[in-house]
């Protein structure tokens, strides 16, 4: 009678690791999602993107208004041919910074192009500064945006975009002074065109954060929604970043 010959201890391992292997890949598939606009209402527009179906049930929506250079004198630039009408939605107008040392006349024409929204009709609801703070440096942040705050009409709620690295990194400090300046915060998940690797574990300390809070993802990108955020009693909700089909 022939002998049956034993398994080889290595084929064995090697066969269950990639069992394991291929059931840990099926998992992050069934747990990546791709943030499409259909499932949400809040969405940030910006120059050049162009408008979509997504915005005909818009709840709120970001316009990127112009942006406030740093090369030289300090100067609006502005992002729009011409001053919206929009109809429904509630509006906030962006600014993107380049750097907070504004001078007065800055100030002046950022608070006069938000009187004009309103008066055009739109349901202007608040300001949006869309700055990248060093996460070690907030609290000179939160005293530009005091500054800010003190002279933008209180009938405007004061709102930033955040770097994902506030809430793992930021100084408690810095953040407890944001906290009693601005209405939101907007921490985005993705940088340019691109979710930003890893982005789970910056997520994680979302409890430290005592400022009302959405979360700014991008279209077409990853999503997964960590553990307790929906129970987390500062999370608003999320803002979606539209993009351009070809982006």
């Amino acid at each position: 009678m022939a002998t049956r010959p034993m398994p080889n201890n290595f084929a064995i391992i090697g066969r269950f690791l990639r069992i394991a292997l291929l059931l840990c890949g099926l998992g992050s598939n069934v747990q990546a999602e791709i943030t499409h606009t259909d499932d949400y209402r809040n969405f940030w527009l910006w120059a050049g993107v162009q408008p979509q179906r997504a915005l005909s049930h818009a709840k709120e929506i970001y316009l990127l208004a112009g942006e406030v250079s740093d090369k030289g004198k300090p100067q609006i630039i502005s992002q729009r041919s011409a001053m919206p009408h929009i109809i429904g939605p509630d509006v906030w107008i962006v600014y993107r910074a380049q750097t907070l040392d504004w001078n007065e006349a800055i100030f002046t024409d950022v608070l006069r192009h938000v009187q004009s929204w309103k008066a055009e009709g739109n349901n202007l609801i608040g300001l949006q500064i869309d700055f990248d703070a060093g996460t070690k440096h907030l609290n000179r942040y939160a005293l530009f945006l005091l500054k800010l705050r003190g002279k933008l009409p209180k009938e405007f709620k004061l709102s930033v975009t955040g770097l994902l690295d506030w809430s793992a990194n930021g100084d408690p400090a810095g953040l407890d002074a944001l906290a009693g300046v601005v209405d939101e915060l907007v921490l985005q998940i993705y940088q340019g065109n691109h979710v930003i690797p890893g982005y789970a574990r910056y997520l994680a300390r979302l409890d430290q954060l005592k400022i009302p809070f959405r979360i700014g993802l991008l279209q077409g990108g990853e999503w997964q929604e960590p553990p307790r955020l929906a129970s987390n009693l500062n999370f608003t909700g999320y803002v979606v970043f539209l993009r351009n089909a070809q982006n």
